[in-house]
C-alpha cells in the first residue's frame, strides 16, 4: 500500500522556532536567495529549485486545497493549542506562483478560527484578488487577529536577486498593518548588525509588532568567524532599546549559540531577560494582545 500524501507537517529544529505546524504543498522558490537553507546541506536538490512546483502526487490547486483542509480540520485543536499554522517552509506563500492557493487556505481557515502565520519577501500581494477576499472576510468579523503577515528583512537586496527589495517589503508591511492584520518580521539571517538594525528601526515605524532574530548560519551552525560576541551584545542592546514598548522580540537559537561560546546558558537567559523578549512558545495570537 502506498504511503498517504501529506501536506501538513510538524517541523523540527530551527524551523520549529517559526511554527509547530506547517502547510507545504509546493517545493522550490523563485526568490533565489543566496543564503537559502534549501540550497545547502541535506536539503540541497531535495526541496529546492528556483521555480515553485507542487509536491509529487498533487494534481492541481483544487487537489492541494482539499488535501490541506482535510488535514487542518483533523488536527485543528492541536494546531490552535500549538500557536497556529505556518505557511510555508518550502516556498514563498505570497509569490505570484503560489499565492492563490495559500490565500484560499487562509480565507478558509479564518472561518474555523485557526491562526495563520505567513512569511514572505513579496511586496505586491496586496493587489491580488485573493488578498482582497481575505481582507473582506476580516471586515465581516474580527478575524484579522488570527492572521499574521511577516516579511524577511536582511537589508541586503543583492543576496535576494529575484525578490522584491527590502524597502518595498517595508512599504507592503505598512499597507497590511493599516488593513488591520498583525504584522511581524524575520530578521534572519543577520548578515551584518548595522543592516539589521536599520531594518528593525524601519519595520517598527511601519507598524511591526514582533521580531524573530537569527544569525547567518552554515548547515545549521553559527558562522562564528563572522560574528563577534561583544559586537553581538551591543546589537542586542540596540535592538531591545529600539523595540521597547513597541514590539516583542524572539532571539533564535543561533544567537544563543554564539553567546554561549563565552557565557553559560543561565547567563544568556539573564542577558536576554527583558519584558518584551519572548520565549519559544510565545504566540502572536495570545488573547491579551
Amino acid at each position: 500500500m502506498s504511503k498517504a500524501l501529506k501536506i501538513l507537517s510538524r517541523p523540527k529544529g530551527n524551523a520549529e522556532e517559526y511554527g509547530k505546524w506547517s502547510v507545504n504543498p509546493y517545493i522550490g522558490c523563485s526568490n533565489s536567495c543566496e543564503y537559502c537553507y534549501l540550497k545547502k546541506g541535506v536539503w540541497k536538490n531535495a526541496l529546492g529549485g528556483n521555480e515553485p512546483t507542487f509536491k509529487k502526487g498533487i494534481v492541481n490547486i483544487d487537489h492541494a486545497f482539499h488535501l490541506a483542509m482535510a488535514e487542518i480540520i483533523e488536527h485543528r485543536e492541536e494546531i490552535i493549542r500549538d500557536g497556529g499554522l505556518f505557511m510555508t517552509f518550502t516556498s514563498d506563500p505570497c509569490a505570484p506562483e503560489t499565492r492563490n492557493l495559500f490565500f484560499l487556505l487562509v480565507k478558509e481557515v479564518m472561518y474555523i478560527r485557526v491562526p495563520v502565520v505567513l512569511l514572505t519577501k513579496n511586496a505586491d500581494f496586496t493587489k491580488a484578488f485573493y488578498y482582497e477576499n481575505i481582507r473582506w472576510r476580516m471586515s465581516q468579523d474580527d478575524y484579522g487577529h488570527d492572521v499574521a503577515f511577516g516579511w524577511t528583512l536582511t537589508g541586503h537586496n543583492e543576496l535576494e536577486p529575484n525578490a522584491h527589495s527590502n524597502e518595498m517589503r517595508l512599504q507592503e508591511m505598512s499597507r497590511v498593518c493599516r488593513d488591520g492584520f498583525k504584522v511581524w518580521a524575520s530578521i534572519e539571517p543577520v548578515i551584518d548588525f548595522k543592516s539589521s538594525l536599520d531594518m528593525i528601526t524601519k519595520a517598527v515605524d511601519a507598524g511591526c509588532k514582533h521580531f524573530k532574530i537569527g544569525l547567518l548560519t552554515e548547515n545549521t551552525r553559527v558562522c562564528r568567524k563572522k560574528f563577534d560576541v561583544i559586537d553581538c551584545m551591543g546589537f542586542i542592546t540596540d535592538v531591545l532599546t529600539i523595540t521597547d514598548g513597541k514590539a516583542t522580540v524572539y532571539w533564535k537559537q543561533s544567537v544563543r549559540d554564539l553567546l554561549e561560546t563565552i557565557y553559560t546558558p543561565a547567563a544568556v537567559d539573564e542577558l536576554l531577560n527583558y519584558p518584551h523578549s519572548v520565549g519559544k512558545d510565545w504566540s502572536m495570537f495570545k488573547k491579551e494582545d
